[in-house]
């Protein structure tokens, strides 16, 4: 990392963490941490790229979600309320319609 610096810093979900490292990989080979991290993603990620950014899109227009929260949401895919609860700051307040919403969106894509 020396002589690198951030241009931009923002949240990213696991299947755009595996794109971005698996195109690294095509060009040069992958530090240890990089290549655990893609692992991770492989491994964990439920959605690919394409749908995540087509959920990521849908999850914006929800008032109230920041761009952290509607990443955890993409990487998680909740079932439940309850957890997706957990996910939201609490600062954040969302009516009951909201959260169905966000469910109902999740279960489409987890298909």
């Amino acid at each position: 990392m020396i002589g690198e610096k951030f241009i931009d810093q923002k949240p990213v979900n696991l299947a755009e963490v595996k794109q971005l490292l698996s195109d690294r990989k095509k060009e040069k080979d992958l530090t240890y941490e990089q290549d655990i991290t893609l692992k991770f993603a492989k491994k964990f990620s439920k959605l690919n790229l394409t749908n995540a950014k087509k959920l990521q899109a849908e999850l914006k227009k929800i008032e109230g979600l920041d761009p952290e929260t509607v990443t955890k949401i993409i990487d998680i895919l909740p079932e439940r309320k309850e957890k997706l609860q957990l996910l939201i700051v609490k600062e954040t307040v969302l009516n009951e319609v909201d959260l169905q919403k966000i469910l109902s969106l999740c279960k489409k894509y987890r298909k």
